[in-house]
């Protein structure tokens, strides 16, 4: 029997791109022969999907006796630690890290974006914790320079999802939207974006759906907009094989960092919606136009 690893993350919340990279990084594990627990908020659903063990993200004991017992907690990836939209998140985080810390286990962040850090208790954390641990990878060039600048000995490394293995299939003339809730999404907004998609729609449209919570209504909405114009286009919300359904058409406009990741790496014409760091450091590094939540009709150009 292998070490013992605990793993902190978005996990559970039935999110594409974090289960894809909770794969990756079980088998990975898996293959050194480790004992996995994962903390996750859907325990009895993750443990079966990926045959590990599985423990309550938010019951506070039970994640302290999981720490007490592992040899080594990784936390990520993703962007655990940010505080664009609130302060809880990290202060959880956080917390996790800091338990395994005094516990005496090893400590390891895994391939992770780091900020905004607006708060400074945010940074405090982060500057502090993160270089108690034995290793730090991060996924961009804005994390590293930022943990360098504070004399954190990180690592560059690509976002795991790169190494998620796609299945061939045949590109179709249709365009795919990918779209979620986020602060300065508007109906002004949808509604240009469906009249600049109108103009090159082929007949066909995927609305591709990554986290039902935040995706399935606004997208739903975006239809309606899309109806307004064009009533006889053929429109299908995607919700299973996604990795499939992405890879397979001809432009995808997307907000989600790892929908772009799958787009990128299927050959597939991509074009980035700007609502946070990440999605234009990741536009900036594999040269892909950007949407802004600002733009009007005439400045979206597909």
């Amino acid at each position: 029997m292998g070490k013992k690893y605990a793993i902190s993350g978005y996990y559970g919340f039935n999110n594409f791109g974090d289960e894809l990279i909770l794969s990756v990084l079980c088998e990975k594990l898996k293959k050194e022969n480790a004992v996995i627990t994962v903390f996750s908020v859907s325990p009895e659903e993750t443990s079966k999907r990926y045959d590990v063990k599985s423990s309550p993200t938010f019951d506070i004991l039970k994640v302290i006796k999981v720490l007490s017992t592992t040899d080594v907690l990784i936390s990520g990836g993703g962007s655990l630690f940010q505080d664009s939209t609130s302060i809880k998140s990290i202060l959880y985080y956080a917390f996790v890290l800091f338990t395994a810390q005094i516990l005496g286990k090893e400590t390891i962040i895994y391939r992770q974006g780091v900020g905004p850090l607006n708060n400074t208790i945010s940074r405090f954390l982060v500057k502090n914790l993160f270089k108690r641990c034995i290793s730090v990878t991060v996924r961009d060039e804005k994390s590293l320079k930022l943990l360098k600048n504070w004399g954190i000995n990180a690592k560059l490394e690509d976002d795991p999802v790169w190494e998620i293995q796609i299945p061939e299939t045949a590109k179709t003339d249709t365009i795919g939207i990918q779209l979620r809730e986020c602060t300065g999404m508007s109906d002004e907004f949808l509604k240009n974006l469906a009249q600049a998609v109108s103009k090159i729609c082929p007949g066909e449209l995927k609305l591709f759906v990554l986290q039902n919570k935040l995706d399935y209504n606004i997208s739903l909405k975006f239809a309606h907009f899309m109806k307004e114009i064009l009533p006889d286009l053929k429109i299908d919300i995607v919700e299973k094989n996604l990795l499939g359904e992405i890879s397979s058409v001809k432009t995808l406009i997307a907000m989600r960092f790892h929908a772009l990741i799958i787009g990128i790496k299927s050959g597939v014409k991509c074009i980035g919606i700007n609502y946070d760091p990440k999605i234009e450091t990741l536009a900036e590094k594999y040269s892909i136009p950007l949407i802004e939540l600002t733009d009007s009709t005439n400045k979206i150009i597909i």
